[in-house]
């Protein structure tokens, strides 16, 4: 009896509340889940279609000129034929179809066979595409595309969750379950309605929903704000909250497609992971001074057995090496090279994939999140397409393994033109196999290649080259110099001088340890555009670099009667009189540059090693500190601290921040330098061996 009042109790209460839900949504009611994304909210930005008139009097939709840095040009009609299939491809830079453009991306090739094989329908596959978009603004978007008469969404997105710097704030605090349950609820109307009218009696409460963290408008990628990788450091919290807003924003993104009652398609990312090395490396945060010391050289030494071809013995040193330390990505890297080269493909892949799982700066989709976008498949009842599925069948037929490198990939994600293709035709046979495509009689193989052909053969020199400086564009940030330096070059071949390619060929010669050169491509900038922002604070620190320290000076001044509200010439002039001994002056203009950006890690930075020289210890030390509370990894700022523990016999102190310098830049000479010092538990560090920052 109980068990049976119990059925009654629950069937009157799941009646109760849905009976509620669809008086709801009769009441126009829409869940939030729909329309806001429960983890972070957005500033106003532009649309991603504006209305425009075609020359011929009909109204259209067009991609705004001032989006056409992140996304390709598209246009298409307000008001959608009767015979015609609109699809929208939705994601990142993959989906843009980086390094090159719209006609060459996955959603390019769909549209071409789409024409070709059935001109019976009106094809219109619209690339939304956009550069460093991740998986919450594409969300976003969809929620203005919606609007526009969708039949499918094509959503390809992962690679560039970790891209874009946000805080989650107080959500840091509650538990997984309770984000999750959160997010579940906005899912609901009845949520809805209670937070709504909650919001109309106090206004502004945030007892119902969770405090969001909003973004601006448009995409704000980390690496505009930094040097490259170093801006990226450990936070496994971070992480673990990342990959949830991740599975989260899939589920949005397939709801507010049904919720017009249009289709979508996910596609699972792949990577690159045999010939792009990891971006950042970090040891564990527990490793101790011996026991780096003792990895260093025997990883060291495992890199000398590699370029020698002493395979074997380099193996032997790296395992050694691991037992040590097994979270530094570069060393399950350089272990795949191995065993891939011994042809152990299995235990080679199984290396390269934890080295992307152990990049600080994973810029690449990560395992878990790849079987979350099936995960999300299967419960949301949406198509998958398994693009590593794809090239792996590829990879086993042409190379007998399936470890992704650059047969098929331009760089980490991109995969090359035939990669794209490939994809492009996978989405086509679903949409045979699905029925809404129905190819004509002419359909075959052979007309396939000839279509392909064409697409090929329409390919631009100027594209090709605009191409590699994408490409080089990618491997400067990396850090990966002499490859962009490489392509860069081959880019002015191809493009001719122009500002952008310049400014990078000068920015990776510095970084190769050639001013010479670096100098001499900025005074080729200089030829095109005078007024090129920072151009000649960069001439100035060069040349300060090079003890030309009256030529630095006269480049900072102009800078500065060109730029005033910029911090760095007056930094470049700081550290420019300092070296003349005009100690005064050089405190001045310091003083101005920390007025101007008081957060700049490298103003800090600058006036610390500045500080240490004057043998002003306990200041320096204020503003050592403060750097790194602006970024917790700046290691040469690790390492001006520890330089000023070792003077003060400070030996412990002293250790932690060499150490700590040495595990996040195991390579980094000035940290070494104080090591043997330490080693001696005595002995003043040298500031003029710190490295102030690069360009």
């Amino acid at each position: 009896m109980f068990f049976k009042n119990l059925l009654f109790t629950l069937i009157i209460v799941a009646g109760f509340f849905a009976t509620a839900e669809l008086v709801l949504a009769l009441a126009g009611v829409r869940p939030l889940l729909l329309s806001e994304d429960p983890l972070v909210g957005f500033a106003d930005g532009i649309p991603q279609f504006i209305k425009a008139r075609r020359k011929d009097g009909s109204d259209m939709y067009i991609t705004p000129e001032n989006k056409l840095s992140l996304f390709n040009f598209q246009s298409f009609p307000q008001q959608k034929d009767e015979n015609t299939y609109r699809i929208f491809c939705m994601g990142g830079s993959t989906t843009f179809g980086r390094p090159y453009q719209d006609p060459l991306s996955f959603c390019g090739w769909l549209r071409t066979y789409l024409q070709a094989a059935d001109p019976s329908r009106k094809w219109e596959v619209i690339n939304a595409g956009g550069i460093s978009y991740a998986s919450y603004r594409v969300a976003h978007m969809m929620n203005e595309l919606k609007d526009y008469q969708p039949d499918l969404f094509i959503v390809y997105s992962g690679q560039n969750e970790f891209l874009e710097q946000r805080s989650y704030g107080t959500l840091q605090e509650l538990p997984a379950w309770m984000i999750n349950l959160d997010a579940t609820m906005s899912g609901t109307r009845i949520y809805t309605a209670m937070k709504l009218a909650m919001d109309a009696i106090r206004p502004g409460t945030d007892n119902i929903s969770l405090k969001r963290d909003e973004l601006d408008g448009e995409v704000d990628e980390l690496l505009n704000h930094s040097l490259g990788p170093e801006s990226y450091y450990r936070d496994e919290t971070l992480k673990q909250q990342v990959i949830m807003h991740y599975r989260l924003n899939l589920r949005r993104i397939a709801k507010i497609a049904d919720s017009v009652d249009a289709g979508i398609v996910f596609v699972k990312p792949v990577i690159n992971i045999r010939d792009i090395s990891p971006f950042k490396s970090e040891h564990r945060n527990d490793l101790e001074l011996d026991e780096l010391m003792q990895w260093q050289v025997l990883y060291n030494d495992a890199r000398t057995l590699q370029q020698v071809g002493r395979l074997d013995e380099a193996m032997v040193k790296y395992r050694a090496a691991l037992a040590i330390d097994d979270r530094y990505a570069e060393l399950h890297f350089r272990t795949g090279q191995v065993l891939f080269e011994q042809l152990r493909y299995d235990e080679a892949e199984t290396a390269f994939r934890r080295a992307v799982e152990e990049d600080v700066a994973p810029l690449r989709i990560l395992a878990s999140m790849q079987q979350t976008v099936e995960d999300v498949a299967t419960l949301e009842g949406t198509p998958l397409i398994d693009f590593p599925a794809i090239l792996g069948n590829a990879y086993l037929d042409e190379y007998g393994h399936t470890i992704f490198g650059s047969e098929y990939f331009t760089d980490h994600v991109h995969t090359n033109v035939e990669g794209y293709r490939k994809l492009g035709m996978a989405l086509f046979d679903h949409l045979v196999e699905q029925g809404t495509a129905k190819p004509d009689a002419s359909w075959d193989n052979t007309r396939i290649e000839s279509i392909t052909q064409e697409v090929l053969a329409g390919i631009d020199e100027n594209d090709e080259g605009v191409t590699l400086l994408n490409l080089g564009a990618v491997f400067e940030w990396a850090g990966k110099f002499e490859e962009s330096h490489a392509l860069l070059l081959r880019a002015l071949e191809i493009l001719g001088p122009a500002e952008d390619i310049y400014m990078r060929l000068a920015s990776s010669s510095y970084s190769l340890g050639k001013p010479d050169d670096a100098f001499n491509y900025l005074k080729k900038l200089q030829t095109l555009s005078a007024d090129f922002p920072g151009l000649n604070s960069k001439l100035g620190m060069i040349r300060l670099e090079q003890g030309k320290t009256d030529e630095a000076i006269a480049y900072c001044k102009a800078e500065m009667e060109s730029a005033p509200g910029n911090h760095f010439p007056y930094v470049c002039m700081a550290k420019a009189l300092a070296v003349q001994g005009e100690s005064e002056k050089a405190q001045t203009y310091f003083n101005t540059a920390l007025e101007l950006k008081p957060d700049s890690a490298f103003t800090r930075l600058s006036y610390t090693l500045y500080l240490i020289e004057q043998k002003r210890h306990d200041e320096a030390l204020i503003h050592g500190r403060e750097t790194l509370r602006i970024n917790p990894a700046n290691y040469e700022a690790h390492n001006a601290i520890g330089s000023i523990m070792l003077s003060r016999g400070d030996l412990e102190q002293a250790r932690h921040h060499i150490s700590e310098a040495l595990r996040l830049q195991p390579g980094y000479d000035a940290a070494r330098e104080n090591l043997q010092r330490l080693q001696t538990g005595y002995g003043s560090a040298d500031a003029n061996q710190l490295r102030s920052g690069d360009m």
